[in-house]
């Protein structure tokens, strides 16, 4: 799994956010329910990743 530029396949869908088109597969999509997809540009690493998000608060 990777950042690429690629046809939409079969077992992908297309879904735009900010202007950008993003092609996830389906068996990615359960882990992005209620999560953060960010792009992230460090030292050590490149490309997207699914964080939890975080809500304010006590509890």
């Amino acid at each position: 799994m990777g950042l690429a530029l690629e046809e939409l396949k079969e077992d992908q869908k297309s879904y735009t956010v900010n202007e950008v088109d993003l092609l996830i597969a389906d068996e990615v999509m359960p882990f992005t329910d209620g999560n953060q997809i960010d792009y992230v540009d460090t030292q050590h690493s490149q490309g997207f990743v699914i964080a939890p998000m975080l809500s304010s608060g006590c509890c």
